[in-house]
């Protein structure tokens, strides 16, 4: 198994692929996270993935996706305990609106229920920002992260359909392609060292694929 690993490593050159005919473009702009993520497919069989938080370029990276899992892993992170302060906290407020103009402390009736009601406000933003589902695509046989999408209120719709637009072009890509084939094992292999150089993959996700893709060799 070393001396396979030797072997593709020495054999390493650069046989980028530069895809210049483009079938498809979309983008989500999640404005919760404040991140807006362009993606860009050609016929050749890639995905260009741009994205930005805040106007800042933060990641940008051509993927070939025949050697990508189609079946994303998707992450539900629901903060329902702000949900529930904001429910409760609405009700506080209705109560105060409602009995205290009828006490002794009436004078403090309106103060009241406003600092009650931003307090409802706050909790309820907070449950917008805090709740999301983020789906990861990895690669096929070394379960590198390679795309990573996060969707929050207001664009969780057009996630959910742009994951599917990429579950499908992996599919296509990968329709003549065996995955336990050893050419597509080696080219996977290599397209594990082309991410690591290109930094969409850490040098410690790239070991550890490349031995995940190791074990599979017979």
């Amino acid at each position: 198994m070393q001396n396979e690993h030797i072997v593709i490593a020495d054999e390493l050159a650069d046989h980028s692929i530069e895809p210049t005919r483009v079938y498809r473009q979309t983008s989500i702009v999640n404005r919760v996270r404040g991140i807006a993520t362009n993606l860009t497919f050609y016929d050749e069989g890639c995905v260009q993935v741009r994205q930005k938080r805040k106007g800042m370029r933060v990641r940008e990276h051509l993927l070939e996706l025949r050697f990508l899992n189609p079946k994303p892993v998707t992450s539900r992170r629901p903060a329902t305990g702000f949900l529930s302060g904001a429910v409760a906290l609405g009700l506080v407020t209705l109560a105060t609106a409602v009995a205290v103009p009828t006490t002794p402390l009436s004078s403090y009736a309106v103060s009241a229920t406003i600092a009650v009601a931003t307090l409802a406000l706050l909790s309820l933003l907070l449950f917008i920002y805090r709740s999301d589902v983020r789906y990861r695509f990895f690669t096929a046989s070394g379960r590198a992260v390679v795309i990573s999408l996060t969707a929050s209120f207001g664009c969780k719709r057009k996630t959910r359909l742009t994951v599917k637009e990429i579950s499908d072009a992996i599919r296509d890509a990968r329709q003549d392609n065996m995955a336990d084939d050893i050419d597509y094992l080696r080219a996977e292999m290599k397209a594990h060292y082309k991410l690591a150089e290109t930094g969409v993959i850490s040098r410690k996700a790239c070991s550890h694929g490349t031995a995940l893709i190791l074990s599979k060799f017979n």
